[in-house]
């Protein structure tokens, strides 16, 4: 059973009179966060005997104008949405007087605390975050809807997976305003907001392309967009202020993204990337023109996004080329390569390599997935791709005997995801759709 975990600050919870109640249908167990619209609990369902977050609305909120209709209506939008990369929202209601919001329970942390521990993420760390963030924004933004609230602390990690959660703010894409009255309407978010979302002008998905180019500075730099003293300061600067570039808070990264990043946060939406994850392919292009990276290596020029204004119809052709995800089959016999490309499809670039040059191939190509043979790679295999700094965010699904399918060893090995032997190109389907989202892999 799946755990979680949702963002919000924790708090001693041992005169909370919620505990051990039942509110519609969840047994209230411990309270994990509070945030600016309530509090949040890790409760079970007691019919369904499933884990879930449930977030209690605060009272002061539910009892604004025209506040209970609009989040049940946002309720039932969310609900809608299913993707991988997204919190999935099971049930929402009233209840003696009080909403609540029903959702699913992940387990790690979110991604503030994470930069909080560990200060700025490694260049393709923090690329594979945000691509997984872009894509959930992207699945929402095709279903007509904005998030509004893109920031660390609506970004849960379980494991390698990346989860955006909160979409009690996404607004329709047709026409909305967005209008921010008080300060402390976007405290906690100003770091992140669009310059049109405070202006109160019309939002749309670039406004998000923008949140999440601030995501990405601050993932790389370990540090805000625009570090100011005060709220109105912060705000003045996303209106008219440019970052400091990347390349002056971390010189060992490529200049070229911070034409990237200038791009993704221009105070024009007409002039951002299309798409979120338009940005974050650009991104990734820039750090594979650069090679490898280190700690102590030096700034590199890249080509190709120094100005990013018309790009050539080259430009586009491998843009769009490197947004199309990409399949190492590492070292698997004829049927399984065989079984694996009726499975993926073609919306998937599949390449090949035998088991001894299955991480040459991975460091070469950059795989977003490889799929590795346990009795050809074995645990070796996985702690190859892991502990060089080029493979290591790339998942990995195992192919295992049903017989070892149980074993200590392969339970340890670290694969993302594990399949036993034999399977249909339908079961494969089942675990790729996992990996790499239902709108890559059909069926």
């Amino acid at each position: 059973m799946r755990a979680s975990i949702i963002p919000g600050m924790m708090a001693d919870d041992s005169d909370d009179p919620r505990l051990g109640t039942v509110i519609a249908g969840y047994r209230i167990e411990e309270r994990i966060g509070r945030g600016g619209m309530g509090v949040v609990y890790r409760a079970e369902h007691i019919n369904l005997q499933r884990r879930a977050a449930v977030k209690i609305i605060a009272p002061d909120l539910a009892e604004s104008e025209g506040f209970r209709e609009r989040f049940t209506r946002e309720a039932r939008i969310a609900a809608a949405l299913q993707h991988p990369n997204i919190v999935t929202v099971y049930d929402a209601g009233e209840v003696d007087g009080l909403l609540y919001l029903a959702m699913q329970y992940i387990q790690g942390e979110d991604l503030a605390a994470v930069l909080m521990r560990e200060g700025r993420l490694r260049p393709y760390r923090a690329i594979d975050v945000c691509r997984q963030v872009a894509a959930a924004l992207d699945a929402a933004h095709a279903r007509g809807l904005i998030h509004r609230d893109v920031k660390p602390a609506n970004v849960l990690i379980e494991g390698r997976t990346a989860f955006l959660t909160d979409f009690g703010l996404t607004k329709r894409l047709d026409g909305t305003q967005a209008q921010i009255t008080r300060v402390g309407d976007v405290v906690g978010t100003i770091h992140y907001v669009a310059p049109e979302q405070i202006e109160g002008r019309t939002v749309s998905a670039r406004s998000d392309v923008y949140s999440l180019g601030c995501l990405l500075y601050h993932c790389l730099s370990g540090q805000v967009p625009f570090a100011r003293e005060t709220d109105v300061a912060v705000i003045y600067a996303h209106l008219s202020e440019e970052p400091a570039k990347l390349a002056d808070v971390r010189p060992e990264l490529p200049a070229g993204l911070d034409a990237v990043v200038s791009k993704a946060m221009d105070k024009s939406p007409t002039r951002r990337f299309p798409s979120c994850g338009d940005m974050i392919s650009a991104a990734r292009a820039v750090l594979d023109a650069a090679g490898p990276l280190g700690d102590t290596t030096p700034p590199r020029q890249s080509t190709g996004f120094g100005t990013l204004a018309a790009p050539t119809a080259e430009v586009r052709d491998a843009a769009a080329a490197a947004r199309r995800p990409r399949v190492l089959l590492g070292g698997l016999d004829d049927h399984t390569n065989a079984v694996a490309r009726v499975a993926l499809g073609n919306h998937v670039d599949v390449l090949e390599a035998p088991v001894d040059a299955t991480v040459d191939r991975a460091r070469e190509e950059r795989p977003d997935l490889v799929i590795l043979d346990w009795a050809g790679a074995g645990a070796g295999g996985i702690a190859d791709l892991r502990a060089d700094a080029l493979t290591r965010d790339a998942k990995v699904l195992l192919l295992v005997e049903h017989a070892q399918s149980g074993s200590r060893d392969v339970a340890a090995a670290g694969a993302d995801e594990r399949l036993a032997a034999p399977f249909s190109p339908l079961q494969l389907q089942v675990k790729l759709r996992r990996l790499l989202g239902a709108e890559v892999i059909g069926g």
